[in-house]
């Protein structure tokens, strides 16, 4: 299982937060397959949750301005079938 938390730099006491919960997320991931019989659907939505629920991150918090200096945001989840939503 591998996440990713997004580009940038964060102050040291940040860093340790972002990297506790980015454990957090492939914890959280690990459990639905070896413990729940979730998919790995399941399991990518499950990190995802725990990555958006934490302010550490700008996803569900709002977002970095593109180059015009406006909020952009987009999601998506894809399977490999080529599933997704």
């Amino acid at each position: 299982i591998a996440v990713h938390g997004g580009a940038g730099s964060h102050s040291e006491n940040s860093e340790r937060n972002v990297n506790k919960m980015v454990t957090r997320a492939c914890l959280e991931a690990s459990d639905i397959l070896k413990n729940k019989g979730g998919s790995v659907l399941d399991a990518v939505e499950a990190a995802i949750k725990v990555l958006e629920n934490d302010e550490a991150f700008n996803a569900g918090y709002g977002s970095n301005l593109n180059t015009d200096h406006q909020v952009e945001c987009d999601a998506s989840i894809m399977d490999s079938r080529g599933s997704f939503g």
